[in-house]
């Protein structure tokens, strides 16, 4: 949701790059467009805007609340086609997140639905394409006439997911992108925003139908976050998290697959782990600033351990870790889930990936070295504390010597790291796309 640097966890509003800029953006790395919600803010998300780029996205958000509302009252008349569902992610930019993972699964074996993923990279939909899959632009005149046609539509942002213009009146489901431990939306900066902004955005967030959930536990910060009634709020799980415990065909399609398989066999011999730290906006801040790789790499090589580092798309590593024999760095598209079941550890901080790991009961460790000017920033919905899945370090020392105690095979917060999962999974046994699909079917009737 990267498109107009809009603040963290906010689902609607603002223009995207794809609208101004054309082909040029589509064929630009999709590396480059993140997701936001791991950014540190604080005030109502405008400070640094000129007054130029503020007009522009009051005025955008206020031609999408009308779009929106025309087409919705339009397409009552008309009607939808409850067969027909679409599907987009992240802004539009990439094939990834739980609409990927459920995408897949109703194209593999829903054969009572039509499945249509739309995006604004123009090489997306070539390759999802020559892998026999429904895909299109979602500007282009096919991608607009789906759009119209269809009675669902899947998000893992916002609106700008797919084309925000022609889906008003469709069933809109949002599958979210993480169990968000950061504050999100109306309970983050959207509240603090103008009045107009907030009655225009309160319509916008009014519109979805379904919101998902991994479990009971994540419903309070959901329910406040969106500002939605509870039977809007459905315990799915994420279809994204389905690879953890099945096989899933096209799970590699859009990513290096390359890069994928060379990690995956790697871990087939060796112990690996991985490194995924949220992305802070003060570069004086970011991981690669409070690691030192050389003394990684030693205590890896003591143990003929690896660990793969997978940066925020918008940060970068000032060392360059092909010099290492046991660090390997990810490229900053790839998607990282199909590899998770083949890691034997995780290191993270506040990212959400943090919650889905726990589905694969393997040791966690967090490294929250900034963790008091983190949480005034940002602001957490749980006790970070009481989130204790694994040791909570705050100095690179004391990171070595847990991942040491690790590599050496002690455990000690297996019962912890279960306890956290059951709070925040209802089931924690896979087959997550067919619950969003029973859930949205039995909505539709």
């Amino acid at each position: 949701m990267r498109d107009e640097e809009l603040p963290p966890g906010e689902v609607t509003g603002g223009r995207d790059e794809s609208e101004m800029n054309g082909s040029e953006t589509d064929e630009r790395n999709r590396s480059e467009r993140p997701d936001q919600s791991d950014h540190v803010r604080e005030g109502n998300g405008m400070e640094g805007r000129t007054r130029g780029q503020r007009w522009l996205y009051y005025v955008s958000l206020f031609l999408e609340t009308v779009a929106v509302a025309v087409v919705g009252a339009v397409t009552q008349r008309v009607g939808r086609d409850d067969s027909l569902w679409v599907f987009g992610a992240r802004g539009g930019a990439d094939f990834c997140e739980n609409s990927k993972y459920l995408y897949l699964s109703v194209a593999a074996d829903k054969p009572d639905v039509r499945p249509v993923w739309v995006t604004k990279n123009r090489a997306i939909v070539r390759e999802l394409q020559r892998h026999g899959y429904e895909a299109y632009h979602a500007f282009s005149p096919r991608g607009v006439w789906l759009q119209l046609r269809a009675g669902t539509v899947f998000l893992t942002h916002n609106l700008k997911d797919v084309n925000r213009f022609v889906v008003g009146g469709s069933t809109l489901v949002m599958l979210w992108h993480g169990v968000p431990l950061k504050r999100i939306s109306w309970d983050a900066e959207l509240a603090e925003r103008p009045r107009p902004v907030r009655a225009l955005s309160r319509y916008l967030y009014d519109q979805y139908d379904l919101v998902s959930l991994t479990g009971s536990g994540a419903r309070e910060s959901f329910r406040t976050g969106f500002g939605l009634p509870d039977d809007r709020l459905v315990v799915t799980g994420y279809p994204r998290t389905d690879v953890f415990f099945e096989s899933v065909s096209g799970a590699t399609l859009c990513t290096d697959e390359t890069e994928l398989q060379r990690v995956q066999r790697l871990a087939e011999e060796h112990r690996v782990w991985l490194y995924m730290p949220t992305f802070r906006e003060n570069p004086s801040a970011r991981a690669s600033e409070h690691v030192d790789f050389a003394a990684l790499e030693r205590v890896l090589a003591e143990r003929d351990a690896y660990l793969v580092v997978k940066l925020h798309p918008k940060e970068r590593l000032d060392a360059d870790l092909s010099t290492f024999d046991h660090l390997l760095e990810l490229p900053a598209g790839v998607d990282v889930y199909p590899l998770l079941p083949a890691t034997d550890g995780l290191i993270t901080d506040y990212s959400s990936v943090l919650f889905d790991y726990l589905l694969l009961d393997r040791p966690v460790i967090r490294y929250a070295y900034d963790l008091e000017a983190y949480r005034a920033g940002r602001g957490f919905y749980y006790d970070y504390e009481e989130l204790a899945a694994g040791p909570t370090v705050r100095t690179f020392d004391d990171l070595l010597d847990a991942l040491e105690r690790s590599l050496d095979g002690d455990d000690d917060y297996a019962a912890e790291r279960r306890a956290v999962r059951d709070r925040f999974f209802d089931d924690a046994s896979g087959g997550y796309a067919d619950a969003v699909y029973r859930v949205v079917s039995e909505r539709r009737g």
